[in-house]
């Protein structure tokens, strides 16, 4: 359960971090950390001074997140922690890049991919199907003037 907590916490921290949570410089200190958070994380106690502080901001902030969630928030966490564990090395490995190389992307370009995202999630599961079909049978080339198509419409969009 420990490293469940654990690794939860610190994948939930990634990229969510509060300026609040660090609005002063000792705000990691384990001593001002508010008592909820002081138990979430007391398995790291005896260790805190040791941490870099950039670790100690990521366990804090995933601490945090953790409290606000609800009840159902927190078990779909589990089960996507749960569904994580689970995944081969090579795998993780693959999805940390693509979320790193998402993390690194213009402002402007991550919000057009969520919402295209978006899009895709409000469908019904048989039209993801039928799309996810419909593009597997794309030749590569055509899927590459599909992609380049899509993206001068999009561009032509925010032109007007």
């Amino acid at each position: 359960m420990k490293t469940f907590l654990y690794a939860l916490i610190l994948f939930a921290g990634l990229g969510f971090a509060s300026d609040s949570i660090y609005a002063q410089k000792n705000s990691n200190d384990w001593q001002n950390l508010a008592p909820e958070t002081q138990q979430l994380l007391k398995q790291f106690e005896s260790k805190w001074q040791s941490l870099p502080e950039s670790k100690k901001q990521q366990l804090v902030s995933g601490a945090e997140r953790w409290i606000n969630m609800s009840t159902e928030q927190k078990q779909t966490s589990r089960t996507r922690f749960e569904k994580w564990q689970k995944l081969p090395d090579a795998k993780k490995q693959e999805l940390k890049t693509r979320f790193e190389r998402f993390k690194n992307l213009p402002l402007e370009t991550q919000n057009n991919l969520r919402k295209t995202f978006s899009k895709f999630k409000n469908m019904t599961p048989e039209q993801r199907k039928m799309l996810r079909d419909k593009f597997k049978k794309l030749s590569p080339e055509k899927r590459r003037k599909l992609m380049r198509k899509m993206q001068k419409r999009r561009a032509a969009r925010k032109s007007h």
